[in-house]
């Protein structure tokens, strides 16, 4: 279990941030492959006030790691804040199918690449999903606190219209109005 406090940055040229991280000092951590199915039921809702619930196949250095994860959503006024609840397991198919028999019935598939930063106490996460599933890049901030993630984000000359708490589905969802 992992207290995730963070916000996204949108509109924004991924590389132009990059030079910014990399002026100020920050470490480069690699880059991963994701493959992200958000898991759902028509039965029994996992409402956004509550969390989502999602399995992450992560490939980095050649090596693929499946995580499921639950995160708790605690707030996302100011900032994203989340509780993930985390486990590793083998087998991505057979938890479908565990899920299935349960009855979460919708799986929501996007495929992302992530180039990752850390900068004292932050980290920063650029991503790049599939053009299909949201095609715009945006960065993540994580930090310890609103306050200092605020801070870090005047620091980087980060523009306030461009600070965003929305997950990924409601980013989605909101290219569809």
């Amino acid at each position: 279990m992992e207290r995730e406090i963070e916000l996204k940055i949108l509109n924004l040229d991924l590389k132009e941030l990059e030079n910014k991280l990399i002026e100020l000092g920050a470490q480069y951590l690699g880059e991963e492959h994701q493959e992200n199915i958000r898991i759902n039921s028509t039965g029994h809702k996992i409402y956004k006030k509550v969390g989502y619930l999602r399995i992450r196949v992560s490939q980095k250095d050649g090596k693929k790691i499946n995580y499921l994860t639950f995160k708790e959503n605690l707030s996302d006024i100011n900032v994203r804040d989340n509780i993930e609840h985390t486990i590793t397991f083998d087998d991505v198919e057979e938890l479908k199918n565990i899920f299935k028999l349960l009855g979460y019935d919708k799986f929501y598939y996007g495929k992302k690449y992530r180039r990752k930063y850390k900068y004292k106490d932050f980290k920063i996460d650029l991503d790049t999903w599939d053009k299909e599933t949201y095609p715009y890049p945006y960065a993540e901030i994580e930090g310890p606190s609103e306050k200092e993630i605020y801070e870090f984000a005047d620091l980087l000359n980060i523009p306030k219209e461009d600070i965003s708490t929305l997950s990924i589905a409601e980013l989605i969802k909101n290219l569809k109005k």
